[in-house]
């Protein structure tokens, strides 16, 4: 059986692929996805640097200065997968705490018909329209 060698990386490949997975772990970093076009972005308006990973080309650009190179489509796919990764844990942690929030509004809300409930049944009774019978309450 004949197997492929993997091609070994080269250095700017190495690098690249190093300032990706740090930008793309970056919680800070905006990350972006252009679907028609099917490019990636990286924006980190701190640092002012901006990265676009398209179908085998690659720019990295600050205030001050451009990358851009063209890569074997089978690397600019590998640096989309990493990006698509760290997108997915940032949206299921969002979404997380989107689901709290609408429990906890849930249960305010909640809170707040029972409390109105009580209240306006109190305010009933000192009005003197509810009659108790044997213990139950009913409207006068």
């Amino acid at each position: 059986m004949l197997g492929f060698k993997k091609r070994e990386l080269t250095a700017d490949e190495k690098y690249i692929k190093d300032i990706v997975r740090y930008f793309s772990e970056n919680e800070q970093v905006k990350k972006l996805i252009s679907p028609i076009s099917d490019e990636y972005f990286l924006i980190d308006d701190v640092n002012e640097i901006y990265i676009c990973i398209g179908n085998g080309n690659f720019s990295l650009s600050n205030h001050k200065f451009l990358y851009e190179k063209i890569f074997n489509l089978s690397f600019t796919e590998e640096l989309k997968k990493k990006v698509r990764h760290n997108m997915e844990i940032e949206m299921q942690t969002l979404k997380k705490s989107l689901f709290k929030n609408e429990t906890d509004l849930l249960d305010k809300v909640l809170g707040m018909v029972n409390k109105a409930k009580k209240e306006e049944v109190q305010n009933r009774e000192l009005n003197g329209e509810l009659q108790t019978v044997q213990g139950v309450s009913f409207a006068g």
